[in-house]
């Protein structure tokens, strides 16, 4: 991974990550959200750290890739364990290894904190992304499926 670095992110890189997010979240078909209150939720999140943490890859001091985890308690794993929420890396940055590179950063760090595991979800659509896990020697948990409750707009039981 010639001339770049793998650093922590901050609550002052809020903007560079929410340009990234965008072009991930267009990548993956998305709807986009009001960029100025991204920024606030990035420099909230970043600013507390029992939600979890990020890391940003930058080259010529501009930043191409990023990865975001969140933080949760697992009975069935045994513990805390984190949650890739987004791992993205800048089209022209691609196939250059920033993406394994952020990963080994994210579970380097996490492992040493006594995290017990790393997930991540995978959109059906995006083959790609698929494959960089496959190679990484992940699978899908079988027999599962993702189900969301958005809660301000989850009916009254």
């Amino acid at each position: 991974m010639n001339g770049y670095l793998i650093r922590e992110a901050t609550a002052a890189d809020a903007k560079s990550l929410v340009a990234l997010m965008l072009a991930y979240w267009a990548h993956e078909g998305i709807a986009p959200r009001e960029p100025d209150s991204l920024r606030r939720q990035v420099e909230q999140f970043l600013s507390t750290p029992a939600y979890g943490q990020g890391w940003l890859a930058v080259a010529a001091e501009e930043p191409v890739g990023y990865l975001l985890c969140t933080f949760v308690y697992s009975f069935e794993h045994g513990g805390p364990m984190a949650e890739i929420d987004e791992l993205f890396v800048d089209a022209q940055h691609r196939q250059q290894g920033i993406g394994r590179a952020l990963l080994q950063r994210a579970q380097g760090h996490l492992a040493e904190r006594g995290y017990v595991a790393l997930q991540m979800q995978v959109s059906e659509h995006n083959a790609r992304a698929q494959h960089f896990w496959a190679r990484l020697g992940l699978s899908p948990k079988a027999g599962y499926r993702l189900w969301l409750a958005p809660l301000g707009t989850w009916p009254k039981l």
